[in-house]
């Protein structure tokens, strides 16, 4: 590889300021969702106002700081192999951390301390909110992004590339799935069943559980965690071992706190660290209210759930208005089931049910308390009723949603603990029905048995709403949305292959079809395949960087082999025109292209398309490959 020219340097030198600004904003985003999320488990914790930051942005803001330094020290470990490309991108970083240039000699020890700093961190550490927050996970994919694009700038920005280097990018991503295994929800999962009695239903014993109790009560762990280590990690750049006491006060001050992007020396930083108290919300009712309704647009599909979400939500807002004119209102039953497969969006719409509710003054919070069997049932007689009462004690207020609730009842009786949860709950629903909104959710079969075997659950339950499985459009863009977030780009043929691909395995599904995760799987599998793919290229480039080839996508339980076979017949897809909305069928070759509409005759841009299964693909070769490549 030969040595770059400056125009190569400066356009890596941009390409890193972008990924570093990139991270942060992903990191900082990810806090306020975990403060919608979550800041109820701390909304009683002194502790919370003790590091001088009020929002959980603020410390997600202090911990993308760690995550960038471990990048750096894990690229270049050993300081004195630095080149003087590498050496001038340590001091973009310092830069960036410090919102303060480091100058002349002074750089070489600031990176020296960066880099000992940095290697006293783990992987783990600088990634725990986005392994152990469940509202997080789905930005993982993000995560590993990231990180690959800064490793891969760092590694090659010099024009030396060599095997060295690559195994380094390997191995930073392998760190990180290695962190992803050791966190608490992924290794060690617990099944919901194994509270309580062991009797349970036939039917749900075969499906594979999630204990949100073990998810709160990680979740409670993770932000307690991150107000410490945030702290840590601001101070811990205050103590900078090593550099030169003129260096330390002239040349590499450091922030007074999560983001604020102040810059103070280490005496004055010392001295900020003042309690800081929450932030209330300054938004009007009709401000969350349309900020509620906004997320729920931006949702993929889901076109029945929005319309009755939004027909409820006018129907509350008129009762509202009637209520005020002294008019008779009909106040309806506000709890809900939830039925469809997994990954198909029933979390995420009860937090947004939440927040509309809230925000029309149905629920005076409007929070969401996630749990299973496992929160609401105890291990021995007599202890499930406390403990049932607790849990929805946490959701007043607010909506509790209960995942996987057909398992609280079995078919034969005996499940004692299951019984005894219900029946507190049927109480507490009736007797709070103005404060607490719940929400049952699980497989559309297990729920539709329970609530036709409980009279006191269907009496309750006002409202049913089915989730089902994304088509294969749906998931196409799914997967498009994520990988826009992270500025890669999907040319016609990358779309081709994942089309193709959600397709067969769409029309091939079970009752455990992953739905979006598989989405979400299925771009984080890809984002791997494009850091290999990228780590031996000869120059670095912002297109190489964000574009996913399709050799780079990777589709869940398909072999590359059976991809190449989907992708090799000519197709068509059915799309709608953007102008007229006239439906239109086009060869799926202009996927990601512009199209003329036949009706209205304006051109219009063809991101996505449904597929016209009509197209005789089973009698292709490729198909009887498919078949037979599956079945062996």
């Amino acid at each position: 590889m030969s040595s770059p020219n400056d125009e190569t340097i400066l356009r890596s030198i941009r390409l890193f300021r972008e990924a570093l600004a990139q991270t942060r904003k992903l990191y900082v985003e990810a806090g306020e969702i975990a403060e919608g999320s979550y800041g109820w488990l701390a909304g009683d914790d002194a502790s919370a106002l003790s590091t001088g930051n009020s929002t959980m942005a603020e410390q997600m803001d202090d911990l993308h700081q760690g995550f960038v330094m471990k990048i750096f020290a894990e690229t270049l470990p050993d300081p004195r192999a630095q080149t003087m490309e590498q050496r001038q991108l340590g001091r973009i970083l310092l830069e960036h951390i410090w919102h303060t240039p480091v100058m002349g000699t002074h750089l070489h020890e600031a990176i020296d301390w960066l880099i000992t700093t940095a290697q006293a961190l783990s992987w783990y550490d600088v990634t725990r909110p986005f392994l152990e927050l469940p509202s997080l996970r789905d930005s993982w994919g993000e995560v590993e992004t990231m990180a690959a694009r800064l490793a891969t700038i760092i590694a090659v920005i010099d024009g030396s590339e060599d095997q060295t280097d690559r195994d380094r990018l390997r191995a930073i991503q392998d760190e990180l799935q290695a962190a992803k295994q050791s966190s608490k929800t992924t290794h060690s999962p617990t099944s919901s069943l194994r509270s309580g009695s062991p009797t349970t239903s036939s039917t749900a014993s075969s499906a594979p559980t999630t204990n949100h109790q073990a998810d709160i009560d990680h979740a409670r762990d993770a932000i307690a965690w991150l107000r410490g280590e945030a702290k840590r990690l601001r101070e811990g750049t205050d103590d900078r071992s090593g550099i030169s006491k003129d260096a330390a006060v002239k040349s590499t001050p450091t922030t007074s706190g999560g983001g604020s992007g102040r810059v103070a020396t280490p005496a004055a930083t010392s001295a900020v660290a003042k309690p800081a108290e929450q932030q209330p919300d300054e938004r009007t009712p009709e401000e969350r209210l349309a900020e509620a309704r906004a997320k729920l647009d931006r949702l993929i599909g889901l076109g029945a759930i929005k319309n009755q979400i939004q027909t409820l939500a006018n129907f509350l807002s008129m009762e509202r208005k009637r209520e005020e004119l002294g008019l008779p209102t009909t106040p309806p039953s506000l709890h809900m089931a939830f039925v469809g497969n997994p990954g198909t969006g029933k979390t995420t719409v009860a937090r947004i049910i939440g927040d509309i509710y809230g925000a029309l003054g149905v629920l005076t919070k409007g929070h969401l308390v996630e749990t299973d069997r496992s929160g609401l049932v105890a291990e021995y007689a007599g202890q499930t009723g406390p403990k049932t009462n607790a849990k929805i004690d946490e959701a007043i207020g607010g909506v509790l949603f209960i995942d996987e609730a057909y398992t609280l009842i079995d078919e034969d009786g005996q499940d004692q603990y299951g019984r005894e949860a219900v029946q507190t709950l049927l109480k507490r629903m009736e007797d709070q029905r103005d404060q607490l909104v719940v929400i049952l959710a699980g497989y559309p079969r297990e729920m539709t048995r329970m609530i036709r075997s409980n009279p006191g659950l269907s009496s309750r339950v006002g409202t049913t709403m089915h989730f089902d499985d994304y088509d294969p459009e749906a998931l196409c863009r799914i997967f498009d949305l994520i990988a826009a977030k992270a500025q890669y780009e999907l040319p016609t043929e990358t779309r081709r292959r994942l089309l193709r691909g959600f397709t067969h395995l769409y029309f091939n599904r079970d009752r455990h079809f992953g739905n979006g995760r598989m989405s979400r799987n299925s771009f984080e599998r890809s984002v791997r395949r494009l850091a290999n793919r990228i780590a031996a290229a000869p120059e670095i480039t912002r297109e190489l960087l964000v574009t996913m080839l399709p050799p780079d996508i990777e589709v869940p339980d398909l072999t590359d082999e059976q991809l190449e076979a989907l992708v090799r017949p000519e197709g068509l897809v059915r799309v709608l025109c953007e102008h007229c909305e006239a439906p239109q069928v086009v060869d799926d070759e202009k996927l990601g292209g512009d199209v003329t509409c036949s009706a209205c005759n304006e051109m219009f841009q063809v991101g996505w398309g449904s597929p016209v299964i009509d197209m005789k693909v089973s009698e292709t070769p490729a198909s009887a490959e498919i078949a037979q490549t599956t079945e062996a």
